[in-house]
């Protein structure tokens, strides 16, 4: 035999024999038994982990690796094969010899070595699992349909039977049906439970089949999903990340299959898979996987993993939504879900599956559990990121398995529209008509030639920062007040000169030469003023006959005439903005305030920030910022709440409690459309922030404090030099984790 191809360990040996046999039929039945294993425990483990970032997910990977291989080796010992891995359950295929009696010891061996798994130790304390196993044997039937890539389904009478054995069975329980128990000795019989017994036997003496080889390994890569095919050829990285998980449940075929055979079955499933392959493939959702359930079954779908793209949350609903428009046969309900996932390649040289699992995963699934026949369930924190908008309808909150408070979801229609790109993670901009209308005025007049000089003076989260991105945008001169800078001269001004230079950040030597190569080329007259541009640009540059006779205290204000001058040989408009300034240095004030009286003779919009209490004196026109009035503030929360509308008395809520203030008003909002709830939201914003911090993970929240050192704004290749190296390489979710607190400073910053 040639050497195994790399995605051999990932196809059940039913489907690459199936590919051998018979490639084009859609169904074939087995006499055989069937385990499904459901084990608890590795979600919560997977969520401790997660706060380690990388190296939890590794460790997580050596937990579940050495966990199913263990038990995978007891089965396929005794004959079984691995059908399906969903997540943190095994469903297993008993079909050679005395295939009853085999599958019932493979799981009692399978939960021996589960029993044993207690001894491994981790770097959060040793694992605490538990299985339930329901187990069933007779016709099973098996369908392989769809067109990008052949999925095998198992469903029918006998799935369904085997998900009920197991339901019924508790934490350490294997559930047998009364079919399994005719096969059984009378003293191996416990309990009944459901429609079943449990078994009471701990220890079973029965020769093994031995593991079955696999007859063929060609053509595997036609039962492996399109999008995982690149990723397991080369090894998929254990990762926790961000994702949007969809559950696709489909009901009805036991009773299809009674009244019109596997053909009609068979055509279904095929037209059901068919047109979710074709809504995945052209949204770039990744199909995971399909797994059983009573009288039916379910496929799984991901963005996220294994790579992220723009609008994870809305390439999931709009596939959802085309999957329920081609009106499936089969009954249809989805659920979708939005947060961190482990994901990665599990199990052993002889069977593997890249899997996903976590909290965020099971809440989809009981998400898809609530929808009702044609309906999409989809939690707010997946509609308040779509870009595209839906007409939904909210459900009321119910309750589910592992959650003490009722869950939020939504009922997800039609499409409605786009949702503006800056309205996905920036509220929308409402309640400053004149303070717009003033300042677009000023910059139109500027076009002319007429420069204008204002302050905007508010409190903090006010919306003197957003007001200058919607009305100047992107400053050609941007000086920053910092509040570690106010004892360093020209600290505030720094970057701006830097960049009005075309200095980049290196050593002395070559930020000299860039320095003055620039005002050779751009302003020759200025050369003289090199050492002055230098004290700005934090540039050693010697001091030369002229400057050297400069008296130390008119230096700052020569420099100052030195840069207007240097703006001045541009000739166009220009922007100049200040933020911030009462935390600024009394040297960039100066230069500040020789740019703002330069104004009046060139074509200059200056725009100066600060607080109303902080700060030095104010320049040109006073633009007091207040806090929005109520109708504004509502206006808001209605529009970035469109996708998940609100109850009047919950947006008057958030309204009340935000008090005006844009900043509090939008990170409210970020909770509620996140938790879908207004219950238990904080009283400020400092609180908002102080909560969220805490609730990093330890390493990001590490990260942060330490980005947090490198001021209110920084150069992001300062942090990236400094995230780069072992051990703060980061992980996926980590950064997305990161970047709310992060947020984009103009260019390169």
């Amino acid at each position: 035999m040639g050497e195994t191809p790399p995605l051999a360990p990932y196809v059940p040996r039913i489907a690459s024999d199936w590919e051998l046999d018979a490639p084009d039929r859609m169904w074939q039945r087995v006499d055989g038994s069937l385990v499904f294993v459901d084990i608890s425990g590795f979600t919560a483990l997977s969520e401790r982990l997660a706060r380690l970032g990388r190296i939890g997910a590794e460790e997580l990977t050596n937990v579940l690796d050495q966990v199913f291989g263990d038990m995978l080796r007891a089965a396929y010992a005794r004959g079984g094969s691995l059908l399906k891995f969903g997540g943190d359950a095994l469903l297993l295929l008993f079909d050679e010899g005395d295939h009853v009696q085999q599958a019932v010891a493979a799981a009692v061996e399978m939960r021996a070595s589960l029993r044993r798994a207690k001894e491994i130790k981790t770097s959060v304390g040793r694992v605490h699992l538990k299985m339930s196993v329901g187990v069933h044997t007779g016709a099973v039937d098996f369908f392989r349909v769809g067109v990008s890539h052949r999925e095998l389904i198992v469903t029918g009478p006998t799935a369904s039977i085997t998900t009920e054995m197991e339901g019924a069975a508790s934490g350490g329980q294997i559930n047998v049906s009364p079919e399994v128990a005719s096969h059984l000795p009378a003293s191996w019989i416990g309990d009944q439970t459901g429609r079943g017994n449990l078994l009471r036997k701990q220890k079973i003496h029965l020769d093994p089949v031995g593991a079955v080889e696999r007859r063929h390994d060609a053509g595997v890569e036609a039962s492996v999903p399109v999008a995982l095919r690149p990723q397991l050829s080369v090894g998929a990285e254990a990762e926790h990340r961000i994702a949007t998980i969809g559950f696709v449940k489909f009901k009805g075929v036991d009773v299809l299959l009674a009244n019109e055979g596997l053909d009609a079955v068979a055509e279904a499933l095929d037209e059901l898979v068919t047109a979710t392959q074709e809504a995945v493939d052209a949204e770039g959702v990744t199909f995971l996987a399909s797994d059983i359930d009573t009288d039916g079954g379910k496929l799984i779908l991901a963005t996220g993993v294994p790579a992220s793209q723009a609008d994870d949350e809305g390439r999931v609903l709009r596939a959802g939504r085309a999957i329920l428009a081609s009106k499936p046969r089969l009954k249809t309900m989805i659920g979708v879900n939005r947060g961190h996932v482990f994901s990665g390649d599990v199990g052993t040289d002889f069977r593997r599956t890249y899997t996903v699992m976590g909290d965020t995963v099971n809440l989809a699934a009981r998400l898809m559990a609530a929808a009702s026949p044609g309906e999409m369930y989809a939690s707010p924190s997946v509609l308040g990121r779509a870009a595209t908008l839906f007409r939904t309808e909210e459900v009321p909150p119910f309750h589910v398995k592992g959650k003490t408070e009722p869950v939020r979801a939504h009922r997800v229609h039609e499409e409605t529209g786009s949702r503006p790109a800056e309205v996905v993670d920036l509220l929308p901009f409402r309640g400053r008509d004149e303070e717009v209308e003033r300042i677009n005025g000023a910059v139109e007049a500027c076009s002319a030639g007429s420069g204008s000089v204002f302050t905007l003076l508010g409190d903090t989260g006010v919306g003197k920062t957003r007001l200058l991105q919607e009305t100047i945008g992107e400053p050609d001169f941007a000086a920053r007040g910092e509040p570690t800078g106010r004892d360093t001269p020209f600290r505030a001004i720094r970057d701006a000169v830097r960049g009005v230079l075309g200095v980049e950040r290196g050593n002395q030597e070559s930020m000299r030469s860039q320095l003055e190569n620039h005002l050779r080329e751009s302003a020759p007259d200025l050369m003289s003023a090199a050492p002055l541009f230098g004290d700005l640009a934090f540039v050693d540059i010697p001091d030369n006959d002229q400057t050297s006779q400069i008296e130390a205290k008119f230096r700052a204000e020569r420099a100052a005439d030195a840069l207007a001058a240097l703006l001045e040989t541009r000739g166009d408009r220009l922007t100049i903005v200040g933020e911030d300034l009462h935390w600024a240095d009394e040297g960039s004030i100066a230069v500040m305030r020789t740019l703002a009286n330069r104004a009046a003779e060139n074509p200059w919009v200056v725009v100066w920030t600060m607080r109303d209490a902080d700060g030095p004196d104010p320049v040109g026109e006073t633009l007091p910022i207040e806090l929005l009035d109520d109708d504004a503030a509502l206006e808001i929360v209605h529009a970035a709440t469109a996708a998940t509308p609100l109850r009047p008395d919950d947006a008057n809520r958030l309204v009340e409690r935000a008090g005006g203030n844009p900043l509090f008003l939008g990170e409210l909002v970020r909770i509620v459309r996140t938790t879908g709830s207004v219950e238990g939201l904080p009283d400020s914003l400092e609180g908002v922030v102080s909560a969220e911090i805490d609730a990093l993970e330890p390493l990001p929240r590490s990260l942060l404090r330490t980005a947090s050192v490198l001021g209110r704004s920084f150069r992001r290749v300062v942090l990236d030099a400094f995230l780069e190296p072992e051990p703060f390489s980061l992980d996926q979710a980590t950064r997305r984790s990161l970047a709310h607190f992060l947020e984009r400073d103009g260019t390169g910053r």
